[in-house]
């Protein structure tokens, strides 16, 4: 068995590619296939050379354009990579005999003030979350297919970590939209998480994983936590964002997770527990 990680350039897929490599054969793809990685444009994804896809292999399929600016602004483009090329590719996998897991949005749940898991109907918001569920729709019931719902994943590289800690660095107020609330959940949990399946697939009996947190982070304690880890100071100005910012993005999500616990074979670590690990050597 070996894994291969599609999307093995990205925020999460190099993160998960680097380990799985440690552990044993990987295999990583990327639209451009640089850095001696496979090359696989969903766009195109009948180009693809599928014969390194055996029977038992797990593919963690990480790739698709996923800036709800972009799905909704180059709607045609999005679709022709989220959906149909990607549907492309999990037809081709599971041809193969290879596991697939689908990594999803909780955006896929819509707007959601109250807690809930897995069990949850989808109302999808915004055309990101309506591509995300369209191709769970056509795969869950289908054997060896996964859909892993991430919440936003939080490391001192995501994009907002880094525009709270360049602010404080050059001492500008950071403007904040409200309420903007997720089950924020650590980079190294999700790779962790994810690696696992290869050998808990059959011990999870959910085609539906939670990838959440502990528990549900506003964007301003997001910030205060980040800034009091990485032992700086920053202002904080609570903003109002255009319209159509919040007609692509739910305000709340409040979601948790029923099996994650199970595949960590432990609690996924808060915010602050991971804030205090990627910014341990700033504070020295």
């Amino acid at each position: 068995m070996k894994i291969i990680i599609v999307g093995a350039s990205g925020y999460l897929g190099r993160k998960i590619f680097a380990k799985a490599t440690e552990l044993g054969k990987a295999i990583g793809t990327s639209t451009t296939g640089s850095f001696s990685l496979v090359q696989l444009d969903l766009s195109e994804a009948d180009r693809f050379d599928y014969t390194i896809l055996e029977s038992g292999d797990l593919v963690l399929l990480a790739a698709a354009i996923s800036s709800p600016d972009i799905c909704a602004k180059e709607h045609q483009r999005a679709w022709l990579a989220n959906v149909a090329g990607t549907s492309i590719f999990i037809d081709r996998a599971l041809a193969a005999g290879a596991r697939v897991a689908f990594f999803s949005s909780d955006t896929v749940y819509g707007e959601k003030d109250k807690t809930f898991g897995e069990e949850e109907s989808c109302s999808p918001l915004g055309e990101y979350a309506i591509m995300k569920h369209e191709i769970e729709q056509r795969y869950l019931g289908i054997e060896g297919f996964k859909t892993l719902r991430l919440s936003y994943i939080f490391s001192a590289e995501d994009k907002f970590t880094k525009y709270l800690l360049q602010c404080a660095r050059s001492v500008v107020t950071a403007e904040i939209f409200a309420p903007f609330d997720r089950a924020v959940i650590y980079r190294d949990d999700v790779v962790e998480a994810s690696l696992n399946l290869a050998k808990q697939w059959n011990q999870i009996n959910s085609q539906v994983i939670n990838f959440a947190g502990p528990s549900v982070v506003s964007r301003v304690d997001f910030a205060k936590t980040i800034i009091q880890a990485a032992g700086l100071s920053l202002d904080l100005k609570i903003i109002e964002p255009e319209p159509e910012f919040f007609a692509k993005r739910p305000h709340i999500i409040n979601m948790t997770s029923t099996h994650l616990p199970s595949l960590l074979n432990r609690k996924p670590l808060s915010l602050a527990e991971a804030a205090n690990i990627e910014f341990s050597s700033e504070r020295k």
